[in-house]
């Protein structure tokens, strides 16, 4: 191990100028070409096979739910606070 060195420069090869991916990406129909063939519409809104739901949507419910619990927790202190008050004026 004396001769390991962590910050000598090893020499890396260049990256290629084609992509292995490329070759494949090429040779697959676009995606409306297999959506027409199979008989299903390719409305921005409607779903294709195996594709989840927008995730704004469960966002927005999320966010929601989050403001709410916020709400009802604020409101329940208050409500503390001003019996808490109430009992030691009184």
């Amino acid at each position: 191990m004396t001769a390991y060195d962590p910050q000598a420069r090893r020499a890396r090869p260049s990256p290629s100028d084609e992509s292995p991916v490329d070759g494949l990406l090429e040779s697959l129909p676009a995606s409306d070409d297999v959506a027409h063939e199979n008989g299903m519409a390719t409305g921005p809104e409607e779903l294709r096979p195996f594709e989840a739901p927008q995730v704004e949507m469960t966002d927005e419910r999320a966010d929601l739910l989050h403001r709410l619990g916020v709400l009802g927790a604020v409101v329940a202190l208050v409500m503390a606070l001003l019996l808490w008050r109430r009992r030691r004026t009184g």
